[in-house]
């Protein structure tokens, strides 16, 4: 499976602003869902799938704020403008994205945002070294509505 990502929009099927019992259904209607072990409680708006993807989808009252997707470890990918978030090291999905758009990198680029999308992606911490695979992608990309990003005061806390 291919997940595009539209931000602020959408991923795939899921929008934001949707009613979140819907994006709930759409979770599980995607190809490779894994439903949870008989008897394990898994939060509202939790998917998992054969792919190791996940995706949460996170409401605010009723209705979806924001999307996460987690790095699949095979097959499905999540793309942004022919950008493979989670198959390109981190370093060239921010050269990638820094061609179009304006990007804040937080602490080296374990942290990376988009404003005007309002898409950000994580990695845990940076390679050690050159040779390091451990950090070298990223491990989740979360779209949001206007406002997720921002503090009391109206300015980012990222």
């Amino acid at each position: 499976m291919q997940l595009e990502l539209v931000p602020p929009e959408r991923v795939g099927p899921i929008m934001i602003g949707m009613d979140f019992d819907a994006a709930q259904r759409e979770l599980v209607s995607l190809p490779g869902y894994r439903p949870p072990a008989l008897g394990r409680r898994v939060e509202p708006g939790f998917a998992h799938y054969d792919s190791e993807m996940s995706i949460s989808v996170y409401p605010e009252r009723d209705q979806v704020k924001a999307i996460e997707i987690f790095r699949p470890e095979e097959e499905d990918s999540v793309v942004y403008r022919g950008i493979s978030l989670f198959e390109l090291p981190a370093d060239q999905v921010i050269e990638a994205l820094s061609t179009t758009e304006s990007l804040d990198i937080v602490r080296g680029g374990e942290f990376v945002v988009a404003p005007e999308l309002l898409l950000a992606l994580s990695r845990p911490h940076l390679p050690a070294g050159p040779d390091d695979e451990d950090g070298r992608y990223f491990e989740s990309v979360l779209i949001a509505a206007p406002g997720y990003y921002l503090g009391p005061d109206g300015r980012p806390v990222y």
